[in-house]
């Protein structure tokens, strides 16, 4: 930038930011002494960064906004009550019962990445197919009745059996499960207390 860009940039900044206007009426006695003062290396310094600003009085303005919405919001209290416990929430992520509760939910998803895409696609289209045809609008209207001895015709269907076989397994699956949770689940619920605001 050569001399005389600077000097014009310096006097477009003096008229938008009044400093001209304080030379004119006169601050210091004389307008020299103005532009002397002006001129010293901290009041460049302090003009250079007026300049600064004033080339981004826009971005300053949409981050004004954006602030001003984020507090109606209550969006910024949030954050600040959240960067106000990001170590004491940090520390509660780092104790052994959450990393082996994270470990679990990991060995969860590595079982769920194992099962085909495409099986999993046709075993739903075969269930939507299945109630389809089971739960026609009649049905609904008029639903069978069932007492014991219909229960222990329904027993000897194959397709009840199947079903049935198939429910059996995943209740054995579940309370397997349940039986190994339940330690975990201790400690989560420890964890859970010590992560609410006391009252």
């Amino acid at each position: 930038m050569t001399v005389e860009e600077r000097l014009s940039r310096i006097e477009e900044v003096l008229e938008k930011s009044g400093l001209g206007l304080m030379a004119q009426v006169g601050v210091g006695e004389t307008l020299s002494e103005n532009l002397g003062l002006l001129l010293d290396p901290k009041n460049l310094q302090l003009v250079s960064l007026l300049a600064r600003f004033l080339d981004q009085a826009e971005a300053l303005e949409k981050l004004a906004e954006t602030l001003e919405k984020l507090e109606r919001s209550g969006a910024l209290a949030f954050l600040g009550h959240l960067s106000e416990n990001f170590g004491e929430g940090l520390g509660m992520l780092m104790e052994p019962q959450v990393l082996r509760l994270l470990s679990h939910g990991a060995n969860v998803l590595d079982i769920l990445s194992r099962i085909e895409p495409a099986a999993v696609g046709m075993m739903a289209g075969a269930l939507q197919k299945g109630l389809s045809e089971t739960f026609t609008p009649e049905v609904l209207r008029d639903p069978p009745k069932v007492g014991l001895a219909g229960l222990l015709r329904q027993l000897s269907d194959p397709e009840v059996q199947k079903a049935l076989g198939v429910l059996f397994l995943l209740l054995k699956a579940l309370g397997r499960a349940f039986g190994h949770m339940n330690e975990e689940m201790k400690a989560l619920e420890a964890l859970m207390a010590k992560m609410m605001p006391k009252r």
